[in-house]
């Protein structure tokens, strides 16, 4: 990497190499039996360089290229780009690698789904079950013109158990996601089995104006457009409703929100992002009133504020070295004053407790629009869940539907938006929203 780094500054101004290398392994299991083992690896690199007040790039899956350089040139020459400027900041310690994870073998992780499999089959020995694992172990260094040379070492389990319907889809789902084994709990495979089996009484809905509780790994789908107004280059460009708010009350005050790319043994935790800035901790809304944006080192300088570390080399859909680093979620964290879970369903009248959406791509999500297909939802009466609805939808605005926050839960989910972990959530009860019915 040195010799790239030095090899780049006789020709440009100022450089950065970025490698990474991940190794991958994942395991799926079916009604008790191995149903496919994959594995992977990678290297990757990653050039950028500054000329002239333009930006090249170029990529590689390996640092002996010794066309990097002549192809970042290149790039710098046809294309126009902001440059960076590259920073050289003091780090901090962050907890996001397991030695337990990193010496697993997949003989192993083999061993531990099976091992949650028959405990799903113990438990409910007439239920169709599912298991899937998969362990990602990755190391990133980053070295640039300005100095920084540094390096850490990121694990993360995905677990996911499921139920299957008699059709043969998916039913009831509960997910874990941190760089460490996650522990299951029996109370854990209780609650999903005992959600698989209202499955059985099918509720159809008109539309309605009612209570939701969004499950905390549902909450992802709303998330996403939380993070559609606070990310940085939306608000550069004004596109943001959230654009000279600073300080400015958003949401009801029972809810706080923030972003912590720190967080000890998070999925997406890290020491530094992809342009080499800290991890931060950083508050977003306080008690519903907005304190910061998520930047970069561009957008903070445009906006008079400082980068927040959410600088990643990925988009919506993917996670490739050719990414520039865009502004995302670390461990996004949906705080509040803490009731029971069960206490919270059993305060609902009437209204619905929502564990599954489609759709959450969908609609202006930068405007906080959300029109999302119901594909998994409890109908709560007098504070019973009495049934799984069909067909319905729930449609509106974050900046309307966060105004009405009523309760938050105790127990945390990782939250799930789209393909991917975007942090931590309990379940959100929400005073009134619109379904969309038969």
């Amino acid at each position: 990497m040195r010799g790239i780094l030095e090899g780049a500054l006789k020709v440009c101004d100022s450089a950065e190499v970025y490698y990474r290398e991940i190794l991958s392994t994942t395991v799926s299991i079916e009604r008790g039996k191995i149903q496919e083992i994959l594995s992977n690896k990678k290297n990757e690199v990653s050039l950028r360089i500054v000329k002239n007040g333009n930006m090249g790039t170029a990529v590689a899956t390996s640092l002996e290229d010794e066309t990097l350089i002549e192809r970042a040139l290149i790039s710098l020459k046809h294309q126009k780009s902001e440059p960076v400027e590259f920073p050289n900041e003091p780090m901090s310690d962050v907890y996001c690698d397991s030695a337990e994870v990193k010496e697993m073998t997949t003989e192993e992780l083999v061993e531990f789904a099976m091992g949650v499999s028959n405990r799903l089959k113990e438990s409910a020995p007439d239920v169709a079950t599912g298991v899937y694992i998969s362990k990602e172990i990755k190391g990133v260094r980053l070295i640039n013109s300005a100095g920084f040379d540094d390096g850490y070492e990121y694990t993360n389990v995905l677990l996911g158990m499921n139920t299957y319907n008699e059709q043969g889809f998916s039913g009831a789902v509960k997910e874990y996601a941190t760089a460490k084994l996650p522990t299951v709990r029996q109370a854990d495979i209780d609650k999903l089995i005992f959600r698989h089996r209202l499955d059985e009484k099918s509720i159809s809905l008109g539309n309605e104006r009612l209570p939701v509780i969004f499950t905390g790994n549902v909450m992802g789908a709303l998330m996403l457009r939380v993070l559609g107004g606070v990310n940085g280059g939306n608000v550069v460009k004004e596109l943001s409703p959230l654009c000279g708010k600073i300080d400015t009350p958003i949401f009801s005050d029972k809810i706080t929100i923030r972003d912590d790319g720190g967080m000890p043994f998070g999925c997406n935790s890290f020491k530094f992002d992809d342009e080499g800035i800290r991890a931060r901790n950083t508050t977003l809304f306080e008690k519903g009133v907005l304190r910061s944006y998520l930047l970069n080192i561009g957008q903070a300088k445009k906006l008079n504020m400082k980068p927040t570390g959410n600088a990643v080399k990925r988009t919506l859909f993917s996670k490739e070295i050719e990414d520039a680093p865009g502004v995302f979620d670390t461990n996004m964290v949906v705080e509040g004053d803490s009731i029971p879970d069960a206490e919270i369903i059993k305060s609902v009248k009437r209204g619905l407790l929502i564990t599954g959406v489609m759709g959450a791509h969908t609609g202006n999500m930068i405007q906080g629009e959300f029109s999302l297909n119901i594909s998994s939802g409890f109908l709560i009466e007098d504070g019973e869940l009495v049934g799984k609805v069909k067909g319905c939808m729930i449609a509106g605005n974050i900046y309307d539907l966060f105004k009405n926050v009523e309760a938050i839960g105790s127990e945390y989910e990782v939250m799930r938006s789209i393909f991917y972990n975007m942090g931590y959530s309990p379940m959100v009860l929400f005073s009134e929203a619109n379904i969309v019915g038969q």
